[in-house]
């Protein structure tokens, strides 16, 4: 993934934030699949589309399920404790459900892909339909949560509430919860010792 100078990704201290910025990464890795898939349209890939479709693949099998777990048992049900469990919830996670059962589909083609250098016709085509299935699911999906329940959430949790599905986020990928604030202050003492 490119890293860009001057767009620090949020902590885990803003988990709103952490989750939007999963989304960028869905999509970017979302259209890396697509472009492969269109433009090869299931012939040999080079070195580096290759190794583009692994790691989009990775993202989707290793990375992406703890954003659906970060929504589903922190952040929908925070919602709902406040009240806020508006009528979109059952439908994002039913959102989901689609979405594993489109990426098994595109796992199991992507990796044939990858291990017999081609795929077959029809291969080809149900490939890039599922991932059409996927764009066109997570650009609602993502339209939804970002202009509807994340501003909900923004307003209606309270900053314990965030603080624990902060922490909840970086347990579930084995790392520790500093809040931005604790890091800010031990660089600042570090510049001025």
């Amino acid at each position: 993934m490119p890293v860009h100078i001057g767009h620090a990704e949020p902590g885990f201290d803003d988990p709103l934030g952490l989750m939007i910025a999963c989304h960028r990464r869905i999509e970017r890795f979302l259209a890396v699949l697509v472009e492969l898939a269109i433009r090869r349209n299931g012939y040999a890939l080079t070195d580096s589309e290759s190794t583009a479709m692994e790691a989009a693949l990775r993202y989707f099998r290793d990375a992406a399920p703890h954003h659906t777990a970060d929504e589903e048992h922190g952040l929908f049900p925070a919602l709902k404790q406040a009240g806020r469990g508006a009528y979109e919830l059952p439908g994002l996670e039913r959102d989901h459900r689609q979405a594993e059962r489109l990426h098994v589909t595109v796992d199991a083609l992507g990796l044939t892909w990858l291990r017999r250098g081609t795929l077959d016709e029809s291969e080809a085509r149900e490939l890039q339909t599922a991932l059409g299935d996927l764009s066109a699911l997570y650009r609602e999906h993502i339209e939804t949560e970002e202009q509807q329940v994340f501003p909900r959430a923004q307003r209606a949790l309270s900053r314990e509430s965030l603080d624990r599905i902060g922490r909840e986020m970086a347990f579930r990928r084995g790392v520790s919860y500093i809040p931005q604030t604790v890091q800010l202050r031990v660089t600042a003492s570090r510049v001025s010792s």
